[in-house]
């Protein structure tokens, strides 16, 4: 009996021995893929602003919150000002969530599901795509993940799921102050009597505790920056709109498409059909899912919701279907796979070449921003352009655009020679773009500055902050004989009132 028991145990070490070689093999396999893609496509205009942002340290920024930059500052030490340096902490977010995911599916009850669960998150662009691509969203949702994780430990007993709670709340609020949404499973995790009696214990108040003082730096930049950054967040940001019913259909697609529609079916069928909601801890996980996306589908009904503001809810729902066994889930996420494959050949096809569809006109007229193949003209010529511009500056001058893609990308395609700077003409009030933060005014009085724009018109606002300004020889970027964009090039000389257009810091 003995030894039948030893040869059992034995067996089921091996398996489990099988099991993780598979996983950690499947892991690596993504993460090389991605590793390649990362290097490959070009940076964005939101990408080389974050680089931007890593170049300028601060305790935090006026639209972001501070982790993802301090992350890419020993990734720049390492690989330099590179492509890979930027995209590093999202590749490294999606090998954590790895981390992540197989301690989740063991306490829903289905640990031999940690594979499947990890290719059906692969399957969709979100995730796919979203582990590569450099964006604030990558730490929220990996924060949100873990907090969610610890919610169950929690709830199952595990007591030291506390202390976890408070670091994915801290550092999450560093990644994005979205991570709030979380908060409303914490009520779900207090139906759990281990849960409960754990609050006459000082952990979870020691917890809460850590969890404020990780998150001081953002608290200390509103103070000395008046609120300015929750200010721009929920008030100043939103402009609610009468009830429209097409933008609340736009968020229902967008999410659709960010999943694939495939694996959008298989999450919808899985919720329905899984056991494991009838128990707390799979009350936890569907909470956490489920706030985020009826909070912005309520926010829907009233302005256009970004497509990704609900990824956490997409995320864990992607978790419930790979854990949930049904008729027909393997050709769903197949399908999702291939989908997701052609997307991102797409998307890199259009990153490197995007004037093979310029001349193929498109456009969504949606409220307020409209959405058209005109804008791949920006995707064009940058590095030409960059280059040219830095060839032309002059001893002390510096590069200026009202267009912040143009400020940080063409530094950034320069290896950060280029000294830019933003100029905000494009609208009254206050812009949520970081760079406004970065010069005091007395640092910018003086210098002369080299215009860059694609757009015209801007002549009356830079007479009133310069001293005098001339017309400079465009740059032009062709293929053949055909032109593809065309920047103006304005020589200012002598800025006299840097307040309000490129600073919005006050003197002193």
């Amino acid at each position: 009996m003995q030894g039948r028991l030893s040869a059992v145990l034995n067996e089921t070490a091996a398996q489990m021995s099988r099991d993780d070689r598979r996983y950690w093999t499947i892991v690596a396999i993504v993460l090389l893929v991605k590793t390649i893609l990362a290097i490959t496509y070009p940076i964005s205009g939101d990408e080389a602003e974050y680089w931007d942002c890593s170049r300028h340290f601060d305790w935090s920024y006026l639209d972001h919150t501070p982790l993802l930059f301090w992350l890419m500052i020993p990734a720049r030490a390492i690989f330099g000002e590179t492509r890979l340096a930027v995209r590093t902490v999202s590749l490294l977010a999606g090998l954590a969530f790895a981390f992540i995911l197989r301690p989740l599916v063991r306490r829903l009850g289905a640990e031999e599901r940690a594979t499947e669960t990890w290719l059906l998150l692969n399957a969709m662009p979100l995730f796919f795509l979203g582990t590569i691509y450099c964006w604030t969203d990558v730490l929220l949702l990996l924060a949100y993940a873990s907090a969610t994780l610890s919610m169950i430990e929690v709830a199952q007993g595990n007591r030291r799921g506390w202390w976890y709670i408070g670091l994915s709340f801290g550092l999450g609020l560093l990644a994005k102050i979205m991570i709030g949404l979380a908060a409303p499973a914490l009520l779900v995790m207090l139906r759990s009597p281990e849960a409960r009696r754990d609050l006459k214990t000082p952990r979870p108040y020691l917890a809460a505790l850590l969890s404020v003082v990780i998150t001081i730096p953002v608290w200390y930049w509103s103070i000395v920056h008046h609120w300015e950054n929750f200010r721009f967040q929920f008030s100043e940001r939103h402009h609610l709109q009468e009830f429209q019913p097409r933008l609340v259909l736009e968020f229902l697609i967008s999410n659709i498409l960010l999943t694939t529609p495939f694996v959008a079916a298989a999450i919808v069928v899985a919720i329905i059909i899984w056991k494991g909601k009838r128990e707390v801890t799979g009350q936890i996980l569907l909470c956490a899912a489920a706030v985020p996306f009826f909070a912005f589908l309520y926010a829907s009904t009233r302005e256009r919701a970004g497509a990704h503001w609900a990824a956490a809810t997409l995320i864990l729902g992607a978790v419930v279907a790979g854990i949930t066994p049904f008729r027909g889930k393997s050709v769903l996420v197949v399908c999702g796979a291939v989908t997701t494959a052609l997307v991102t050949v797409l998307i890199g096809v259009l990153a490197v070449s995007p004037e093979v569809v310029m001349d193929k006109e498109w456009s969504y007229g949606g409220n307020p921003v409209r959405v058209s193949t005109s804008y791949l003209t920006y995707a064009v010529g940058n590095e030409a352009i960059a280059q040219e511009v830095l060839r032309r500056l002059q001893p002390g001058e510096m590069m200026a655009s009202e267009n912040y893609t143009n400020v940080h990308l063409f530094s950034f395609l320069t290896g950060g020679k280029l000294p830019t700077r933003l100029a905000w003409l494009k609208k009254n009030g206050k812009s949520g773009l970081p760079s406004l933060y970065w010069y005091r005014p007395e640092e910018l009085e003086g210098h002369n500055f080299l215009f860059v724009s694609d757009k015209g018109g801007m002549d009356d606002q830079l007479r009133e902050i310069f001293a005098s300004i001339s017309e400079q020889p465009p740059i032009v970027i062709k293929r053949g004989t055909k032109v593809l964009r065309t920047m103006r090039v304005v020589r200012c000389v002598d800025l006299r009132k840097p307040d309000g257009v490129f600073t919005l810091l006050p003197r002193g």
